[in-house]
């Protein structure tokens, strides 16, 4: 078993242990242990801590968490829910990368590019979760169109703006807030939909999966990690308890579009 398969496994036992008191301040937690920079993002954690107290989001439930296991029982629903994370990791790499064509700064530059590419193989790792869990779920035609939801962005690219993207602009901190809010919840998801993946899939088919997983995971907290870490830096541009109340605006808004996915039993 390798190192970073080791560090993996215990990045996902460490996330379950660290979620079960509060699972959105776990994850961001770990994700700033796992980079040394706890003691150093004291005002970004307060305006999380601060944001949850007062409009605690339902993806940090248990009966979220229940719904989500029920949900997965039906394989065609988890199934179709492995496609939808492709679409969404796709249409997410096209945003960081013409976020990062249009950064100033060097090294968040690079951070974006690199949060870009990782969502990238995402999308395709999302595909490879779904061949090994459902192995014939699609045709090989359609599994080609699948792959089209990826842009197979890689850091040896130069970034460019994507064509008519909204997101051909300076990031900005509130772009970094919601990227952080965005991708707690999708480490959350993670850990029910590892257990769903396992219930579902022949025991043979694990190891492959759980190296997927695993690898996936790693990323996740880096994007929780250097989201909050440059929230941090550039919370001194912000007037005083501007951060905690655009934290709680946004996580409200996360939390709706929770509500909203919910109604259709729709989850990442």
């Amino acid at each position: 078993m390798s190192a970073d398969t080791l560090r993996a496994r215990g990045f996902h036992d460490w996330l379950v242990a660290e979620c079960l008191p509060d699972p959105v301040l776990g994850v961001a937690t770990v994700a700033l242990t796992h980079r040394a920079s706890l003691d150093r993002c004291s005002t970004y954690l307060a305006a999380l801590r601060e944001a949850v107290r007062r409009f605690p989001p339902p993806f940090g439930t248990d009966a979220y968490a229940q719904l989500y296991r029920e949900a997965s029982e039906l394989g065609e629903w988890l199934a179709v829910s492995l496609m939808t994370n492709a679409e969404r990791e796709g249409d997410g790499a096209t945003r960081l990368w013409s976020l990062a064509a249009c950064c100033p700064d060097a090294e968040e530059r690079r951070l974006l590019k690199r949060h870009a590419v990782d969502e990238s193989h995402h999308a395709l790792a999302y595909l490879s979760l779904l061949d090994r869990c459902f192995p014939d779920a699609m045709s090989s035609e359609f599994h080609a169109q699948l792959r089209t939801l990826s842009p197979h962005y890689a850091m040896s690219q130069d970034v460019v703006a994507v064509e008519g993207s909204p997101y051909a602009r300076q990031p900005t901190v509130d772009d970094y807030v919601q990227m952080n809010i965005a991708e707690i919840r999708t480490a959350i998801h993670h850990t029910m939909q590892r257990g769903a993946l396992t219930r579902h899939a022949h025991p043979e088919s694990m190891s492959g999966i759980t190296k997927i997983l695993d690898a996936i995971l790693v990323d996740e907290l880096n994007h929780v990690g250097y989201s909050a870490e440059l929230i941090q830096q550039k919370v001194s541009s912000l007037p005083p308890d501007a951060l905690a109340e655009l934290v709680a605006r946004r996580l409200q808004d996360f939390s709706q579009i929770t509500r909203d996915e919910l109604g259709t039993l729709v989850f990442d």
